[in-house]
Order: structure tokens, then sequence, then C-alpha cells
């Protein structure tokens, strides 16, 4: 890593793509999409950052009822969000897909419907209940394929009250490049990096690292709840450290900025955190800073914007059949 002292151009100010946001049911607490969009529509860090999009999905099409089934289907819960994504650029949506209970075919007459308008597939394998590399996710990535989409997927390592971690998580990042290996040219992104604390992140950075070893996936991370509650982002600071220096050189391309917002401390009902979204730009961007030197400001700039709009704009939106 290098030194800070001759850094004197670092960039507090820019654009940023948040990777990972919602709007929905979740729990108890509702987020309708025009209160995401004024949670964003605000400047932060005292005017010294500004979100200019946002890629989200609908929790009305993740989160399950009573009946262990999605509270809406995947025609009306996305329509919900692309409705709302036409009235407001800010929105990058991502469709859910539903493997279990819903159908790719569904997700192809959206596609065809909203060419331009959708980005993305997102696909929660913890709460379908269902291992992401079960063969109900291949008709779905195989539209992923044929549209040229990227693929957002909850990622989450399991473990036992002694805190050894579980292979055998639906979620888990090694489950995910299972899946993302028979499709290795759809960019699949970690979400979360391997939710579940130290060692799962550590798992999720692994994954990650292996499949640019290997070269037989394209796996991409976002940081949402990553570090979340450690303003030294030692994970963070570790994932930029090892994809800088991979075996197929400077990888950092690779990883998103992201935060699940609204949920959590990251929105506005969470009184007690307010300034938490602040505070988590601030933190982030302090470490990187401290911890890369002359490359800061490069780094900054990717992991906040650049990588995401770059992900983004290799998308082919002229596809028939």
């Amino acid at each position: 890593m290098l030194s800070t002292n001759n850094n004197t151009n670092f960039n507090f100010k820019g654009k940023i793509i948040d990777a990972h946001v919602h709007c929905g049911q979740w729990n108890f607490d509702r987020f309708p999409c025009e209160d995401v969009i004024k949670f964003f529509n605000r400047k932060f860090n005292n005017g010294k950052d500004y979100v200019d999009r946002v890629i989200i999905s609908n929790l009305d099409c993740i989160k399950t009822g009573k009946n262990n089934k999605p509270l809406k289907d995947e025609i009306s819960g996305n329509l919900l969000l692309l409705n709302a994504s036409i009235k407001d650029k800010k929105f990058v949506p991502f469709v859910v897909c539903q493997p279990g209970h819903g159908s790719a075919e569904n997700i192809e007459i959206l596609l065809k419907e909203y060419p331009q308008l959708i980005k993305g597939l997102k696909f929660h394998p913890a709460c379908l209940n269902l291992a992401a590399n079960d063969i109900r996710y291949m008709p779905y990535m195989q539209l992923a394929e044929k549209y040229n989409k990227p693929c957002l997927f909850h990622s989450e390592v399991l473990s036992d009250e002694a805190g050894n971690m579980l292979k055998n998580g639906v979620s888990d990042p090694e489950v995910i490049y299972e899946t993302a290996k028979r499709f290795p040219k759809v960019p699949v992104i970690l979400g979360h990096m391997g939710l579940g604390g130290d060692k799962a992140h550590e798992a999720g950075i692994k994954t990650l690292i292996k499949s640019i070893d290997n070269n037989d996936a394209r796996l991409y991370a976002d940081l949402a709840w990553v570090d979340w509650d450690n303003p030294n982002k030692p994970h963070i600071v570790e994932a930029i450290d090892k994809l800088q220096h991979s075996s197929k050189g400077d990888m950092t391309e690779r990883l998103l900025f992201g935060t699940d917002a609204p949920l959590g401390v990251f929105g506005e009902k969470a009184l007690k955190q307010k300034g938490a979204y602040d505070q988590n730009i601030k933190n982030i961007k302090n470490v990187i800073k401290e911890n890369f030197g002359e490359d800061a400001n490069k780094l900054i700039s990717r992991i906040f914007y650049r990588n995401s709009k770059k992900l983004l704009d290799k998308q082919n939106i002229n596809i028939t059949g």
C-alpha cells in the first residue's frame, strides 16, 4: 500500500452510483418509491457528495409472506418499480426474478416491453430458500446472457452457533460462483460480498479473487453492509488490495459501492443512526485515502461511480427474438 503524504487532490466530491438499493415492503416497514427518491434527491456530507443514480429492486417481489410466496409476483411487483423508474431517471431498475415461483417467460415479457429501462436481474436465494446453483435459475441466467444484463445475487455465508462457516447456504458466494461459471459472459454481482460477519466477508473476497485467477466467471461484489459499523473498513481495504494485485493485474473494477438503503440504518426512518449514509461514504473514502495514497482518487472514482457506470453502459439493448 502507498503513502498518503503526496496526495493533495483527494476526491471527496463527485457523483455516486449506489449499486444496491430497494423500495417496497420489508417486515413492518414500507418504503414507497417516492420516499426513496426523496432520500436520494439531496446532497450528502454537506453538499460534497451527490448520488447520481441507484440500482434498485422492489422488495415486494423479494420478501415472502405467510404462504412462503413473494408478496407480489414477477409481473405486478416489477411493473410498480418500472413505472416509477420511467418518472425518475435516478432509478436504475433490476427486475426481481423468482425461480420456483415465477418463470423466465415473465421476465422476458418485461425485457421486451422495457428493453432500455431494465438494466439487470436481481435474485435473493435466501428469501426464496432455493440454492443459487439450482437448475431453476438457469432459464433466467440464459435471459441475462441473451439480453446482456448483469445479475445481482444476495450473497450470505451461514454459520453455526460456534461461528463455523457452513458451506451449504443457499446464498453462499461459492454456490453463486457455480452458477456464474456456467454463464461466463454474464456479470454476476455478489451483493454484500458475503453477508454474515468477518469470516463471511473473507469468504466472499476469496471467491471473488478465485474467479479472477481462474478466469472462469465475471464476478463482482458490492459493499452493502460490509464493515458498516467499523470505521476502519478492514474487509474493504483487503478487497481493494487483493484486487489491485490480482494475478490478472488491477481488477478493482470489480468492486461497487452499495448500501442496501433504505433498510436498517441507511434510511430516513433510522432515527437513532441519522446520518449513517453520509458517514459510511466518508469513512470509506477516508480509509481509501489512508491506505492507498496516490491511488486514492482513482479508486474512489472507480468504486463509487465509474465501475457501476461501466457495467451499466456495457449493455446491448436492441435484441429481438
